[in-house]
C-alpha cells in the first residue's frame, strides 16, 4: 500500500477521503474545481517566483514511477547539488534510523512525500559533510495545522534517506513571511496520524459521511 502526501492530509481533513483515494471508484470522482485549479496555478506561479534566478535541479523520472523518483533524488543528494526542487522521499518498512521514536511501518506500506524544495545546508549525513532541509510553499498568511503536519512527514521521510534529521523544515507563506516548523513538536503528532490512518487503510473499515464547511 502507498500512503502518500496527499493521502495523508485528505486524512486529516476527511479519514473518508483518504479511504476513497485508495478504494474508490476513480470514475465517480468530481472533475477538480475551478477554485482548486486556480489555487494550483497560483502556488505553481509562487514556486516559479522563488526558483527565479537560482540554480537547481529537479530528478529525471515518469510520473507516478516513486521509486524511480526517490533513487533520482537520492543521486541527487550524493552528489552535493545545492538546490533540489519536488524531489521524492520514500520509506518502505525496515529502512530508516535505528531509533525507537522512528515510525516503523508494516511490510506492505510505502510512505511517499514530494517536498517543493530540499536545500543543501552544512551537517553530517550519509552522504558527506552536508545534509538537506525541506521547504514548501504555501498561499496561506499562518502555518495552518495541514502545513506543519505535511512538513513533520517530510522531515520523517527525509531523515530515513539522509540518516539525520534536519533541525527544522521551512514553510514559506503568503507576503514572504517564512516560518520554522518545531519538528519535536509536530514529528510525534504526525506519526500518530500515519499511524491511524494506516490502521484504517489496511482495515478496510470505510468511515462515515464527513460534511465540512471548508471549501
Amino acid at each position: 500500500m502507498l500512503l502518500t502526501v496527499n493521502m495523508l492530509r485528505h486524512y486529516q481533513r476527511c479519514s473518508r477521503r483518504s479511504f476513497l483515494d485508495l478504494y474508490g471508484d476513480p470514475t465517480q470522482q468530481d472533475f477538480q474545481s475551478d477554485f482548486r485549479a486556480k489555487l494550483q496555478q497560483d502556488r505553481y506561479a509562487l514556486q516559479q517566483t522563488v526558483l527565479a534566478g537560482q540554480t537547481y535541479h529537479k530528478p529525471n523520472y515518469a510520473w507516478g514511477d516513486w521509486h524511480a523518483g526517490a533513487n533520482a533524488t537520492i543521486a541527487l543528494m550524493q552528489e552535493g547539488v545545492e538546490l533540489i526542487y519536488r524531489g521524492v522521499l520514500l520509506k518502505e518498512e525496515g529502512v530508516g534510523i535505528k531509533d525507537e521514536s522512528f515510525l516503523h511501518l508494516p511490510k506492505t506500506v510505502t510512505l511517499v512525500s514530494c517536498p517543493d524544495f530540499l536545500v543543501k545546508q552544512p551537517g553530517q549525513s550519509n552522504f558527506g559533510d552536508w545534509i538537506y532541509v525541506p521547504s514548501d510553499i504555501h498561499l496561506g498568511r499562518r502555518p495552518k495545522l495541514e502545513y506543519q503536519t505535511v512538513a513533520a512527514f517530510h522531515a520523517h521521510l527525509l531523515a530515513s534517506v539522509q540518516g539525520v534529521m534536519p533541525d527544522t523544515v521551512w514553510l514559506q507563506l503568503r507576503e514572504k513571511k517564512v516560518y520554522a516548523v518545531n519538528l519535536s513538536k509536530w514529528v510525534p503528532m504526525m506519526q500518530a496520524l500515519v499511524e491511524e490512518c494506516i490502521e484504517m487503510l489496511l482495515s478496510r473499515q470505510e468511515p462515515e459521511v464527513f460534511i465540512t464547511r471548508q471549501r
